[in-house]
């Protein structure tokens, strides 16, 4: 018997039954395949994927498949989730976008992991491995999409520097133009 046939709810039902009387024979296979609770076809939408194993269908979100996340987006997401991720969505997209205001620019790179593995700016985004599995890092996949593909008003437009609300801005903040607070950052350009 196949491991997908033995996950089965009436295999699983017929084997225990089985176990606890006692009883010998043969457990009815159903012929046909299994029929779903509701209609997962009108939930779809981009970013969803159905997997058919054979048995059930499982509806997903592709953001939190690390396979469909490709190297910029997952430079952009490590630093939305280290930097912002305790912060609103609005927070959140304004690291997003800060980014993006960067790239093309030659001071700090021509690609998303170039601006944000430059020295002294973000981190070395290679060396950290948050966990993939969870709603923060969904979330920061999903700001960093909508960033890079440039959906929605820019948060804090214009903005290429920020800092902490809560550390004093050295004097290489004091020299540019303050533009506004989010969340618990301060943005410049």
């Amino acid at each position: 018997m196949s491991a997908k046939l033995a996950q089965h709810p009436l295999i699983l039902a017929a084997m225990l039954i089985v176990a606890a009387t006692g009883a010998m024979g043969i457990a009815a296979i159903p012929a046909s395949q299994p029929t779903l609770a509701y209609e997962v076809t009108p939930q779809l939408i981009a970013d969803d994927v159905v997997v058919d194993d054979g048995i059930d269908q499982v509806l997903f979100k592709e953001a939190v498949a690390t396979s469909t996340v490709d190297r910029q987006l997952e430079c952009m997401a490590k630093v939305v989730l280290h930097e912002a991720a305790n912060q609103p969505r609005s927070g959140q997209l304004a690291v997003a976008q800060l980014i993006m205001n960067r790239v093309g620019q030659n001071r700090f790179g021509e690609n998303v992991c170039e601006v944000v593995n430059q020295p002294g700016q973000f981190f070395r985004t290679a060396s950290y491995n948050p966990p993939r599995n969870g709603d923060r890092w969904a979330t920061a996949v999903e700001v960093s999409r909508q960033a890079m593909a440039g959906h929605g008003d820019q948060v804090v437009p214009g903005a290429v520097f920020y800092h902490s609300a809560h550390s004093s801005p050295n004097r290489f903040f004091r020299t540019r133009e303050r533009l506004t607070m989010v969340g618990d950052h301060v943005f410049y350009r």
